[in-house]
């Protein structure tokens, strides 16, 4: 709980860094400016570089093969972003996250939260519009897992060994999401294609609810 309230408090504090910043100076959006001969505009002249803060819920659970009942759990996914926008819609986003997964065993009456640092990396074509920027895309992802807590009970580094636990993930999302000013809301589920627990196949899923705050 104490990890959740540190990184909430953390995030908000980055959102309203960000924004004062923006707000009390003339900083503007960063555009490649790439020598050209007579005076012509190229691609490279169009590209633009943004930075930002990124916060949103996890619905997690897993795909098992095993016939074993599981329910969801919620966890907190928090981090920073980066952006390089191409001319005609098209964007690559790279983000490194803090993302909380895993599921509820419920006939065992066990809980699994992996808590990962996952680096995403979103391929977006966004549509073309004055205020509102509808936008689509797939991401791409590898993980790596550096907390375990297994009923509330946080457990030491050869834990995920005993428990059979694979620190690494990795696997692919899809998703969707608009931009308004400076604010980027996002919904994407992932597919997890590594075995988090080895003997039993069994597979992260994720829905995702993000918003972040791009300058």
């Amino acid at each position: 709980m104490k990890t959740y309230i540190y990184l909430i408090t953390l995030s908000a504090c980055m959102l309203l860094w960000t924004a004062e910043v923006y707000a009390s100076g003339p900083l503007k959006k960063y555009k490649h400016r790439a020598p050209t001969s007579r005076g012509k505009s190229t691609v490279a002249d169009q590209i633009e570089y943004h930075a930002g803060v990124v916060v949103g819920q996890n619905i997690a659970t897993i795909k098992s093969r095993s016939g074993d009942s599981q329910d969801i759990i919620l966890g907190i996914v928090a981090g920073v972003a980066g952006q390089v926008v191409w001319p005609k819609g098209f964007v690559l986003q790279p983000e490194i996250l803090y993302s909380k997964k895993g599921c509820l065993f419920t006939g065992a009456n066990v809980k699994y939260d992996v808590n990962y640092v996952e680096v995403p990396l979103k391929l977006m074509y966004r549509m073309q519009m004055a205020e509102v920027k509808p936008f689509g895309f797939i991401a791409p992802y590898g993980a790596y897992a550096v907390k375990l807590v297994e009923n509330g009970e946080t457990t030491n580094n050869d834990d995920f060994y005993s428990n059979q636990i694979n620190k690494w993930d990795y696997g692919i999302g899809a998703g969707a999401g608009f931009d308004i000013w400076k604010i980027q809301l996002s919904f994407k589920y992932s597919w997890g294609f590594a075995q988090v627990i080895e003997e039993n196949s069994v597979k992260n899923k994720v829905f995702t609810i993000s918003a972040g705050f791009l300058f």
